[in-house]
């Protein structure tokens, strides 16, 4: 058997983080947006009893640290069997170490993609937990659309969606880890308050949105080039507001009109490599056969 998943990258359009945890993780508050750019996996039946992985970015590690593997073999330990043989093809377009979520997206694909393959033997709830324990923004890319994530992530409350729009992506050549990104955060002093509660509140206004978009990561980090395009982004033309998204290093632009998220990506292509516009999109996941 074999069929193929298509899975959207996220970004915050606020991420609070509340501080670190006796068990050495963080809190969050977090307003998290499924956003069309979309990696693709495709799950092959084998008989080698073990996964395997290939990917199109060299980059990606094809191996047991690979998040889209780690769900695999969760899955398949939840649900009480050895192992089949499967292999995993990741098609990635979402850029890495970017703070869209891409290992996370893939990771959501396969539990849907194994899910479906063994007659959906656990719920959508169930799912988000054991994409939960590899990692904290599977649940999200499990659950998809707007929503509020608190704790580690990994508790999600759905919101009204946001208006439809499209968001132009700017991802430098610099990568942040997390690691980096949330060491920052330890090291700081006198950060400042988030807007997630804000934009609850405003979330079904687009140009509301783009005024209480925020990243504790953004301050703590402090990278110059970030600041730079965030600037640039937000002085184009019809953009509502700008932010980077996650840990880094992507940041992103909103606008109301697609043509104008064209016309400004057409200007940042000039520079970067990787630039992309993506609309808002209400889902996550999807079995395409």
């Amino acid at each position: 058997m074999q069929l193929t998943v298509r899975t959207a990258a996220k970004v915050n359009l606020t991420l609070d983080v509340m501080g670190r945890r006796k068990d050495g993780f963080h809190n969050i508050r977090s307003v998290m947006q499924s956003i069309g750019l979309f990696d693709h996996i495709t799950l092959t039946e084998t008989s080698s009893e073990n996964v395997t992985i290939s990917c199109n970015v060299p980059e990606v590690p094809c191996n047991q640290r690979n998040i889209a593997s780690r769900c695999a073999y969760l899955f398949f330990n939840t649900l009480g069997k050895q192992v089949d043989g499967l292999h995993i093809n990741i098609e990635k377009k979402i850029p890495i170490q970017a703070g869209l979520a891409g290992g996370s997206a893939d990771g959501a694909a396969v539990l849907v993609g194994l899910n479906e393959m063994f007659h959906h033997p656990f719920s959508a709830d169930e799912l988000k937990k054991i994409g939960g324990n590899v990692g904290a923004d599977i649940p999200f890319c499990l659950h998809g659309g707007t929503a509020l994530a608190e704790g580690t992530g990994t508790k999600l409350t759905s919101l009204r969606n946001i208006p439809a729009c499209s968001f132009v992506l700017v991802k430098p050549p610099i990568g942040i880890s997390t690691a980096e990104a949330y060491q920052s955060v330890d090291t700081s002093k006198n950060i400042p308050n988030g807007n997630t509660d804000e934009m609850i509140y405003v979330i079904d206004n687009l140009e509301k949105i783009g005024k209480n978009l925020s990243n504790t990561f953004e301050y703590t980090l402090n990278i110059q080039e970030l600041l730079d395009i965030k600037i640039d982004l937000a002085q184009s033309k019809g953009c509502v507001g700008a932010c980077m998204t996650g840990s880094g290093s992507t940041v992103f632009g909103i606008f109301p009109k697609r043509e104008k998220a064209e016309i400004c990506a057409e200007a940042f292509k000039k520079k970067y490599n990787q630039v992309f516009v993506a609309d808002s999109v209400e889902y996550s996941t999807y079995v395409l056969g």
